[in-house]
């Protein structure tokens, strides 16, 4: 993906769905979204261990989210991402990176 594709993608983004959000700070699943977050951007932890993160109420999975998402971020190792691919075109995410 291009610089040019990034922006474009950034510039219409207002949710963002974090899959694999840690509740501690020093991990890249908590200090990026906690990044984007401060950005502007609304950000809903998905995690099935956590009840809220960054003040926002966390959801088990994707597929729990009842609002529209514009990107799904995914912090997991590689050989797990293709369901949260699956569920992210299920609820109809712009984006996922």
């Amino acid at each position: 993906m291009n610089r040019e594709s990034m922006d474009n993608i950034f510039e219409k983004t207002e949710v963002i769905a974090v899959v694999g959000f840690s509740s501690k700070p020093a991990k890249a699943g908590y200090y990026v979204p906690a990044y984007l977050q401060e950005k502007g951007y609304r950000i809903i932890p998905v995690n099935p261990f956590l009840e809220e993160g960054l003040g926002e109420t966390a959801v088990a999975t994707l597929t729990d989210i009842t609002e529209p998402v514009d990107l799904v971020l995914i912090f997991q190792r590689s050989e797990n991402v293709p369901p949260f691919v699956d569920q992210a075109v299920e609820i109809g995410a712009d984006a996922v990176w």
